[in-house]
This record gives C-alpha cells, structure tokens and sequence, in this order.
C-alpha cells in the first residue's frame, strides 16, 4: 500500500470514535480535507463516507429497536401464555474469562423476557480465581443454573460438548463467556417457535460491542438460510439455537477443529435438515476485545486451518467434488470451485443488433480468455442494418467454424429480448446456456467452468456473475427484489460501489457466493433442460424484468440461484437497448413494473435473501432507518431501471 494511502487508513479509527460519539460536524471536515488527491485517494475517501454512513444510521437503528424496559415487561406477560414454551438450555463454555465480561454475560441470560430457560456452563479449568469465583457467585441458589468444573483443560470442543450433557432442553442455544444476548433473544426465538413447530435450527442477527460494552457497532443483517453462503463463511455464527437431540446425534464440536467448531457443527446439521430459519433482527453482540475473534480472525490464525478442514470435510461428506477451495485474504471468504462433470457443451448466446465494436470485444473475449473450451456462441441477430455489423459477421464465419460460432437472424419487431433468448436456446446444441449481453467483456479465464462448477448441481437454478463498469466500480453483485424504488420491483446490490474498497458490510453481501433471488441475464448460466422446465424467458417482459421473473420461476420450481463474486466481467450496460431514461419507454417500463409485482408479489414484497432491515431504496445496504418512502406522496426522484 502506498504511503499516502496508509496515512488514510490510519484516520479510520479515529474517524469511526468521532462518528459513535456523535460528533459527526467534526467527522465531516476531516474527510472533506482528505479530498481532492487523486483517485486511489477518491475511492478510499469513498470508501470511509460510506463506512461513516453506516456507523451513522446503526446509532440511529439501535435506539429504534433495542427493547425498553416496558416492552421486556410485555414480552415477559406474552411468553407466559405461549402454548409451546420449550426450554432452552443455553450452552456457555468458560475460561479465565475477565469479571467484567463474564458478569456482563450471564447478566444478558438472567434478564431475558422469555423465562423458560437453563443455564449450562462448563468451566475449562480457569487459572482465574476471580473467575471461578463469579461462577460460584452466580450459580448459588440459582437451581436453572448447571455449573460444572473441568477437572483438566479441554478446550473449547470439548468444554462445549460437556455444557451441551448438561442441557435438559429441547433446544440448546450458544453463548460465549464474553458475549451477551439482547433481553428479546429467546423471547424472539420462541416466538418463531410458535408457527413453525418444525424448525431444528434457529439463528439471528448479530452486532459488535467494545470491551467495555458501551458502542455497538458492525450489526450483520443475514438473509434467511443460505445453504451455499454456508460452504463460503460461517455467516449464522450467533445467536443459534439448535434441536438438543440434533446437535448430539451429529456428534457434537468436533475437538479438532478449535476455532472453526462452530462452523463445522453448522455444516454437518446443515447436511441432515433444512428445517433452519431465520429471526430477522439483533439478539446477539459479539464482543471484540484483544483475544477475540470479534476483532479479527487473525487474533486466532489457527481458525483459518480449522476453517479449511471444517470446509473439505463437508465437501467429502456430501460427495462435492472440488476442484479448488481458497481463500483470497486471511479473513476469508472462502471460495469453493468444483470439478465439472464430463466435458458438456455449453452454448453462449448473445442477442445483438449493430453496435459492432462492442460486439467484437465481447466475442473475442470470450474466445481469447476462456480456459474452457467446449463451447459454441449462438449470435441473436435482431436486425441489423449497417454495412460494418454484416463485414464483421463474414469475418467470424472465416475464422470460426459452425459448430464455434452461428449466427442467426431474429428480425422480430418491435425489439423483444426475451423472444430473442428464447430463440437463441432453441437454436443452441448445449446441455448449459449461458445467456450474454453484446457489451460485456470476460475479465475470468475460468469463468465458464466456475459457472459450470455450480449449474450442473441437481439443485442449483441459475447462476450469475460480479458484473462491473469501465470504471471497476460494481454494476450487479445480484439482484434483490422489493427494492430500489417506490413503487420497488428488483435492483442490482452493490451497484456503483467501488470494486476494493468496500466497507464491512458491502464485502459480506458483494464477495461471498450467495443464494439469492435473482442474477442479471447479462451473462446468466442455467442447464438447458430448467430452462426449458420453466418454460424459458416470459415474451410479456419485452425488455425489462424478463431475467428477474426468469429466476423467480427457477426459484419457485425448487432451485437455488447462485451468485459467484470471483467471476468477474466488465458491463458497459445496455448500450445496444438503450437506457430507461433515454431511448426506452418509460411508459413500458411502468407497465412492466406494474405487472412483474401483481405476478410475484408475495414474492417481490418478501425477498429471503435481503434482510428487512434494509432501506427499500437502497440496493447497497442502507438501514431502515428512514420514512417509508411509500408514505411519501411528494417524493418525485426517479430510480432507473437495474438491467
């Protein structure tokens, strides 16, 4: 890193303890004074605006959502008239944990509004008198409070697993002897309970708190279940609540993998239930002191050894061949690329009219930089007119073969995208499309094979890609639907964020391969026989929204579309179309919107993979700490459509 660029980063500290204390007058000049020195300056400038953003709308959702006094003591009233009240024994592994954080931590159990409640803990053989002593404190004439002392030093496993023998409950729920539960935490989980009766596995929102327990910071809103999110970061972490009898017949933490045990024991129940749900709010904070992970995982680098071992297994148990699984930076993510079955043609269809000098840099990209090599590319031709588009076409049939590249006319009109895909598949002789826009540019050699890697899986539907501008800022980290407008449909995450300098938050939904609901048919993967099993792209979606209702359609048939940020191409977007607020129909785009939410609204009003808690016109993570914009009569701002 250059010098200049250290310097910046060495504010944000700084920056982010004026921000949680409220000075944000102060905070502002110091960014503005960083401006104006070029652009590896601009993009971390940027970079920290949006950081201090963040900081900013959490210290305005906290207050908005942690629970009163008054409304523990209503959810205190609700709970006792539950018709199903489990107990739940809450695990807590204890080693020479600090006074101050253990007293905090078994504070946050005693003041839950859900009483229902056991309380195991294990102590690892602490040197800590004081320790042991606060332990003794609080376990004396308290009868819901286990407490066992290990007579030898175990670790964390093995510590964990002797709470888990003492748990009586249903459900055993996780609790580090550092962190604390927010007074709703079980109170939330069994709420949950009560209309889903079938779940095994429960798991919330999370934040951060300092060592001394006074700003919270980092919350992680998480989507719903996310099974290949799962194989990429250890997104469920806190607060987890688990069937008893589920996490003892899985064998319980496995001793040898200290530091990723938790993960691992995510993993290997994740392969015997899908009964995991989601409660869409805070219960947890994870402290981040000097020994925690909370901090960084680089506090404890033997994590990252466990983590891989945690990863293979999982890999090997559910018979996923791998062709390689790394990590780009110490902290993770992990990326997992697997082994492509036989050698299966994979057809690139490209619907195109003019505008050859996009056209040209996207075909000889593709068969410049693609390192996988059995595939056709089936050009949709829509009606052409100039003398360069046909010289060019001749110039392809002399350098490429039929069975390379065809060309094919579709001079339907008016302009229909969707009849122009479907054509081209009818056309395509792949078992896999591959679905491209004229003006993107291959930046992955292996993209193809990655793509593969995840659409030959039984259960994965599409598959999508990092799309960015010219510039390397993100045009499409997937899609969302139910935001980005008032009247909202569909809008691309992470859209005009720069590519590497991204804050916290941005990185867990951008750099992470993801279920997600929809992917951009720029450059979209799915076998030809889903494709032909939902019945294609819907011709009703002439030009916009016919990908989104595509993958929404794959989705209700029971397939995971998948989102892979480390295949990357370039997307000059939709200069062959045209944009909505130029050459296309802003009439027709309405329409369309109108009729795309009267078809899926459930659907578009409940993505599983975008948290409520984000802002209906953000696609980049912004809090819902804002007026509903629906409630707005006078907002006049128009959204443009996301392609």
């Amino acid at each position: 890193m250059k010098p200049a660029l250290r310097k910046i980063k060495s504010k944000v500290p700084v920056l982010k303890d004026m921000v949680t204390g409220h000075h944000y007058h102060q905070a502002k000049q110091a960014i503005s004074a960083l401006e104006g020195r070029g652009e590896d300056w601009a993009r971390e400038v940027r970079a920290l605006r949006l950081e201090i953003q963040r900081i900013r709308e959490y210290q305005k959702w906290i207050p908005m959502n942690y629970p009163t006094p008054k409304v523990v003591a209503e959810q205190a009233k609700a709970a006792a008239k539950f018709a199903y009240r489990p107990l739940i024994s809450i695990v807590v592994p204890v080693y020479n944990t600090k006074v101050e954080y253990l007293e905090a931590c078994l504070d946050s159990v005693l003041g839950q509004s859900y009483d229902n409640w056991q309380l195991c803990i294990v102590d690892d053989k602490s040197p800590s008198p004081e320790t042991i002593e606060c332990l003794r404190r609080y376990a004396k004439d308290n009868a819901k409070i286990s407490l066992e002392f290990s007579k030898e030093n175990g670790h964390i496993s093995v510590t964990s697993n002797k709470a888990v023998a003492l748990a009586k409950g249903e459900f055993v729920a996780l609790l580090d002897h550092d962190d604390v539960l927010w007074p709703n935490a079980l109170f939330e989980v069994v709420s949950l309970l009560q209309t889903h009766r079938d779940a095994d596995f429960v798991y919330s929102d999370e934040d951060k708190i300092d060592g001394e327990g006074l700003v919270h910071f980092d919350p992680f809103f998480k989507p719903n279940w996310s099974p290949h999110l799962l194989e990429c970061i250890n997104y469920i972490t806190h607060l987890s609540v688990i069937r008893t009898e589920l996490v003892k017949s899985v064998g319980g933490f496995e001793k040898m993998l200290v530091g990723a045990q938790d993960w691992d024991l995510f993993l290997r129940i994740s392969e015997k239930t899908n009964k995991i749900y989601h409660v869409p709010t805070i219960l947890y904070s994870w402290r981040a002191h000097e020994q925690s992970t909370a901090r960084s995982i680089e506090t404890k680098d033997y994590a990252v050894k466990s983590q891989e071992e945690a990863l293979l297994a999982h890999f090997e148990r559910t018979k996923q061949s791998l062709r390689e699984l790394s990590s780009p930076t110490v902290s993770g993510p992990w990326f997992p690329k697997f082994e492509v079955t036989g050698n299966p043609l994979v057809s690139i269809v490209i619907p195109t009219k003019d505008k050859v000098d996009y056209l040209e840099r996207c075909v000889s990209t593709v068969f410049e930089k693609s390192t996988y090599h059995h595939f056709e590319v089936v050009i949709v031709d829509t009606g052409s007119k100039e003398p360069a588009t046909e010289a060019y076409y001749e110039k392809l049939r002399s350098l490429y073969s039929k069975d390379q590249l065809r060309i094919v006319s579709f001079p339907k009109q008016p302009f229909n995208y969707s009849d122009a895909c479907n054509y081209g598949a009818k056309k395509a002789k792949g078992k896999f499309l591959l679905m491209l826009n004229n003006d993107t540019e291959v930046i992955t050699g292996e993209w193809i094979e990655d793509m593969l890697g995840y659409a030959q899986q039984s259960k994965v539907g599409a598959v999508g890609v990092k799309l960015l501008y010219p510039n390397k800022q993100i045009q499409h980290a997937g899609v969302a639907v139910g935001i980005a407008s008032v009247e909202p449909v569909a809008g691309h995450l992470g859209i005009f964020t720069d590519y590497s300098h991204n804050d916290y938050l941005t990185r867990l939904y951008t750099d992470t391969v993801r279920d997600i609901s929809a992917v951009t048919a720029a450059c979209l993967m799915v076998s030809a026989d889903k494709f032909e099993e939902v019945g294609g792209f819907d011709p009703i979606f002439r030009v916009t929204f016919n990908d989104v209702d595509l993958c929404l359609k794959i989705g209700k048939a029971g397939y995971n579309n998948i989102y892979l940020p480390y295949v990357e191409l370039f997307h000059h977007e939709s200069v062959s179309v045209g944009r909505v607020s130029g050459d296309r129909d802003m009439t027709e785009l309405i329409a369309s919107a109108k009729l795309i939410r009267k078809k899926w609204k459930q659907r578009i009003d409940h993505d599983p993979y975008y948290n409520p808690n984000f802002y209906i016109l953000s696609s980049n993570f912004g809090l819902n700490v804002h007026p509903d914009p629906r409630e707005l009569k006078k907002l006049k701002k128009t959204w443009p459509e996301q392609e």
